[in-house]
């Protein structure tokens, strides 16, 4: 009797350990430094631009871990009638959150820098979770447009408009639904998203071969990078890394694809779908 109750609670301390060694293993590989993806955006047959996603730094700090990320959009010269040119930088925190008591990944500073005509508009978020509140400043060519104090209930964690991306492949290793809070343009808004974790297939000309990968389906309520908003489906590497191979949303110039075109990540390569 006792030898059984020992050997329930070896089992059990076995499959603790194996679960959160898993984790911490997925967020190492979704969190590398230095992984550079870079998409094309394209609306029908036209190729309007690209989007690059730079993990730039890691630092641990006893048990929070700060990420910072760079996503740089830009529409190619020869495109007519769209120019974007624009810079995303943030400062992430994966913590535990003490009024959940579970961890999340969750926006410490954010900023956004748009060049249009000759004419530059930067935004500055900085969050400040224990005054429950967002330092907001906006400023066009060095003239401060905006700058307040907005105040964010008690225990809420945001996340910005790059920051729910890469959040969003660390989630997809937990089969349920999610509305995350994203703060944009100043003011507090949400995305909702859901997966689908049968293994389906995908073709990029990046690879001479079908990728497995996961379903990400989703509706964002705020204006995001491009004008997206409202519906998108998201295609992720079916392995450890969670990289988006391919994404379908919708914008303000209507149906736009993005496909990765260029990676730079260590040890990974796009997993073939085996039959």
């Amino acid at each position: 009797m006792i030898l059984n109750i020992l050997r329930r609670s070896f089992i059990s301390a076995i499959l603790i350990i194996g679960i959160i060694a898993n984790e911490a293993f997925s967020q190492d590989n979704v969190f590398e430094t230095g992984e550079e993806l870079k998409y094309e955006i394209s609306y029908g047959f036209i190729k309007l631009g690209y989007m690059k996603f730079v993990l730039t730094n890691t630092k641990k700090t006893g048990k929070k871990t700060f990420y910072n990320a760079r996503l740089e959009v830009k529409t190619y010269p020869e495109v007519p009638f769209i120019t974007v040119n624009d810079i995303f930088e943030t400062e992430m925190e994966f913590s535990e959150v003490e009024e959940k008591d579970e961890e999340e990944l969750f926006s410490n500073k954010f900023y956004e820098t748009n060049f249009r005509n000759r004419s530059i508009t930067r935004q500055d978020c900085r969050f400040n979770y224990k005054k429950y509140m967002v330092k907001y400043s906006k400023e066009t060519d060095g003239d401060l447009e905006i700058d307040k104090e907005i105040p964010i209930k008690e225990h809420i964690r945001y996340r910005d408009e790059l920051s729910w991306m890469y959040e969003y492949r660390l989630n997809s290793f937990t089969n349920k639904n999610y509305n995350i809070p994203v703060f944009s343009e100043g003011e507090g808004s949400s995305v909702r998203y859901s997966y689908n974790v049968n293994k389906t297939v995908i073709k990029i000309e990046k690879t001479n071969y079908e990728i497995a990968v996961i379903k990400m389906e989703g509706t964002s309520d705020f204006t995001g990078v491009f004008g997206f908003k409202g519906e998108f489906l998201v295609l992720l590497s079916d392995d450890d890394y969670r990289v988006p191979i391919k994404a379908y949303f919708n914008s303000s110039l209507g149906n736009v694809v993005l496909e990765l075109i260029e990676y730079k990540k260590a040890k990974w390569t796009p997993p073939p779908f085996l039959k």
